[in-house]
């Protein structure tokens, strides 16, 4: 994996830059069936994880996020089936990013960095 530093730099992502982070934020959302953001938590680095006892999965995308429905279109979500992580996303706030689920009880788990 490669990120871009504070100063642009672009290189491989190395444990001894997480000292660089200030602040850790953690959470969980609840499953939604509609299209819903996330919370405001300021960052510069996320990590999604989909919860391992989900019965379906959930939908990471921008603002009006669909589910997979069969046809072409620009509104599918990212699918995290459950105990999938997306990895490490370079993001200045967890509300740029919408959820939808399969079920209500579909939740989802962060690890944010500041």
């Amino acid at each position: 994996m490669s990120i871009t530093n504070a100063n642009g730099v672009r290189g491989p992502a190395q444990i001894a830059e997480a000292a660089a982070y200030d602040t850790i934020h953690s959470g969980e959302v609840a499953g939604s069936l509609t299209a819903a953001q996330l919370p405001n938590v300021s960052c510069r680095l996320v990590r999604f994880k989909a919860r391992d006892d989900n019965a379906g999965s959930v939908y990471l995308g921008g603002s009006g996020v669909t589910a997979p429905d069969g046809s072409t279109d620009a509104t599918t979500g990212l699918e995290l089936n459950a105990g999938e992580d997306s990895g490490w996303i370079p993001v200045d706030n967890l509300n740029r990013f919408w959820r939808i689920c399969d079920n209500a009880g579909d939740d989802l788990t962060y690890l944010a960095l500041e």
